[in-house]
């Protein structure tokens, strides 16, 4: 592929990064690694310090009789690293934007409707995987 050339993408969302990275090319994935070593570590971190701190709010919440509760949103955002990661899941085309995207039609509540901006699902895909992904996204949440 070349020589691959770093270029700071912060702010940016995934599909507007350089097409190496973009497209996960393993070349521009390392270059990035490389580049980034520090502030990833300083963000898993952060993603760990969370974890132990939410572990003991909800450790002393169940002690005490409270149950936590919510839900796992059926649809993820555009810009996430699920669908950065596991595009042939999602309508979005080569350059990753979006074909197709959630939303709901004009009702009562709404003469315009609502664009969420969420791809949809390729659900012919994730069931060939046996939905991988999914069961994936479900296990994780049932460990917390």
């Amino acid at each position: 592929m070349g020589l691959v050339v770093f270029v700071d993408c912060t702010g940016m969302a995934w599909w507007q990064w350089p097409k190496g990275l973009r497209d996960r090319h393993p070349e521009a994935l390392k270059a990035a690694r490389n580049t980034l070593q520090s502030h990833m570590k300083q963000v898993l971190f952060e993603q760990w310090m969370f974890q132990e701190q939410w572990n003991i709010i909800k450790s002393h919440a169940e002690a005490i009789g409270v149950k936590l509760f919510g839900d796992v949103p059926i649809y993820v955002a555009h810009d996430s690293s699920d669908v950065w990661a596991n595009r042939a899941y999602f309508t979005v085309n080569s350059e990753g934007l979006c074909d197709e995207v959630a939303g709901v039609p004009p009702d009562y509540f709404s003469e315009t409707g609502q664009r969420w901006g969420n791809p949809l699902y390729v659900w012919e895909t994730l069931q060939a995987s046996n939905f991988a992904w999914w069961i994936d996204r479900v296990s994780v949440q049932m460990r917390r």
